[in-house]
């Protein structure tokens, strides 16, 4: 794995559970967590210097990311487990996980301790922030 440890999935899913889940194909963890981390990027790449983060010689291991992918693996790894039932707390742990994606990605929970994004000068983006005004003037003055 490149961002994630064993005892990072460990501390959250039992060990015989993750043996027996990936025991037909060793390398699943390996491509559940790189596709995983491609949908945290994503989610992320707004505020947040993602390749800085999820780099392959020094990522940045930050809790609340490494909890959010630990939940999406960990699923998807009982997932992939047919004599298992999923119960519905892992159900409850990926909508959890899927829910501080999506304020991470509007902006409602920023992390300071996190490279943020550098502006490009050459990709106007000027062009498409967006301008807030009172409407209910009748001159619509802005």
């Amino acid at each position: 794995m490149t961002y994630l440890e064993d005892k990072d999935l460990k501390a959250y899913t039992q060990e015989r559970l993750l043996n027996e889940s990936v025991a037909d194909f060793t390398d699943a963890v390996i491509e559940l967590e790189k596709h995983c981390i491609s949908e945290v990027k994503i989610m992320i790449s707004k505020y947040y210097d993602v390749e800085s983060i999820f780099s392959e010689t020094e990522p940045i291991k930050h809790p609340h990311i490494v909890k959010i992918l630990v939940k999406m693996v960990g699923y998807y790894i009982k997932k992939r487990n047919a004599a298992r039932k999923i119960s519905s707390d892992t159900e409850k742990d990926l909508e959890w996980a899927e829910k501080e994606l999506e304020k991470m990605h509007r902006g409602i929970i920023k992390f300071d301790d996190l490279p943020p994004k550098t502006n490009d000068s050459n990709s106007g983006s000027t062009a498409s922030k967006m301008l807030y005004g009172n409407l209910k003037n009748p001159n619509f003055y802005i």
